[in-house]
């Protein structure tokens, strides 16, 4: 198996809380409290198990990043943080919602030209996208999945 299809089995368990949900059912059926989402939550109090980029993957810089899971149930809220970062992908596991936090996103779909996402806009990156993936500054994004995208 290539290690992009390795790195997707890994992404899908943290990113979609496949392997260990953040909330029982009996936590989700008791608590119908809006959540607040703090977006402003420190880097040293995210959790650093999210798994490095496979090295074949990285085009510059280093796979160094963090997360905080909100919620994970039926969709999954998160923030991810990561130091400057360009990655090839080819196929990427999940739709996925994103708004940008910090830094700066430039999505270049295959043969298509670089979108550029900046601090308080959104994209759509859609199950299926290949191409390149730039994290520039002090990138942070709050990111929604609908558990396994099919």
């Amino acid at each position: 198996m290539s290690p992009w299809k390795l790195f997707n089995v890994a992404l899908c368990s943290v990113v979609c809380g496949l392997s260990s949900p953040a909330f029982s059912a009996e936590d989700k059926a008791a608590n119908t409290t809006p959540l607040r989402l703090d977006i402003n939550t420190p880097y040293s109090e995210m959790d650093t198990d999210f798994p490095p980029w496979p090295k074949e993957l990285i085009i510059a810089g280093e796979s160094v990043h963090r997360y905080k899971r909100f919620y994970a149930g039926d969709i999954t809220v998160e923030i991810y943080e990561s130091e400057p970062l360009t990655l090839r992908i080819d196929d990427f596991p999940i739709d996925e919602f994103v708004t940008i936090l910090s830094g700066k996103l430039i999505l270049t779909a295959k043969g298509g030209k670089p979108q550029h996402f900046e601090p308080g806009e959104s994209v759509l990156i859609p199950k299926g996208f290949t191409g390149t993936w730039e994290m520039q500054g002090n990138f942070r994004e709050l990111l929604v999945v609908m558990g396994e995208s099919e």
